[in-house]
């Protein structure tokens, strides 16, 4: 085991097919046995139909898989029922995705605070929290503006932020340079390394070198076809 020397994540023969009762059924993800380590960084990597992304969605508890286990800190998570699904996922895991997927006409900390809906936390409580968050990047003075107003290196820090707000304990990332050039895709590799630095465990999924070849990263599983065809560790 790598990093934190503890199995966090697991899965056991697990297969992801979409379109199963159609003529045209895609295997997404085949028959995949991995392990992510608690507080290791996980690279997926391989190039665009390889299935890293559909994997990365069944561990981030964002689907469900269509055959094999899932376990996440002990529990199956794929027998949980959706109600249950939904809330291990936002408490356990925080999501930055490739096209930030912010709303460019409502305020900076609107966004921000998306993942801490519905909650039983007070609003005061969970604008807190935002503002924490927000500050971390020295944003919260812009927490009122529209996201449409920001720079791209703006808007990618209040997408990380909303990522950070629950307090998350594994933050995966879906291609997060894909759109990014040099001076944003350096400033968001630092930014993964001080989440890192936090403690968390972080799982991405890229085809670029510069994030699986970055020091930061422990493992990185190659896939192909769905399939997981090699391993390299740092």
């Amino acid at each position: 085991m790598t990093a934190g020397h503890e199995r966090f994540i697991a899965t056991d023969g697990v297969s992801k097919t979409y379109n199963p009762r159609r003529a045209d059924p895609v295997r997404a993800v085949d028959t995949v046995t991995m392990h992510v380590d608690r507080g290791e960084v996980l690279v997926l990597e391989g190039p665009s139909g390889s299935g890293k992304t559909s994997l990365l969605s069944l561990i981030g508890c964002m689907s469900r898989p269509t055959a094999g286990r899932i376990v996440v800190d002990g529990r199956d998570v794929a027998k949980l029922a959706e109600s249950e699904l939904t809330m291990e996922r936002r408490q356990r895991f925080g999501f930055i995705f490739q096209q930030f997927h912010l709303v460019a006409d409502l305020p900076v900390i609107e966004n921000v605070l998306v993942p801490l809906y519905p909650t039983e936390l007070s609003l005061r409580e969970m604008r807190r929290r935002a503002h924490a968050a927000l500050g971390r990047f020295a944003l919260d003075a812009k927490a009122s503006r529209k996201v449409r107003t920001l720079s791209g290196g703006e808007q990618q820090r209040v997408a990380i932020a909303r990522a950070l707000v629950n307090d998350p304990q594994v933050v995966v990332a879906d291609e997060p340079t894909a759109h990014l050039d040099r001076r944003l895709a350096e400033e968001l590799l630092a930014i993964l390394e001080d989440i890192h630095r936090d403690g968390r465990t972080v799982v991405i999924a890229t085809h670029d070198p510069r994030i699986f070849d970055h020091p930061i990263v422990d493992r990185v599983l190659e896939m192909r076809d769905g399939r997981i065809v090699g391993e390299r560790r740092r």
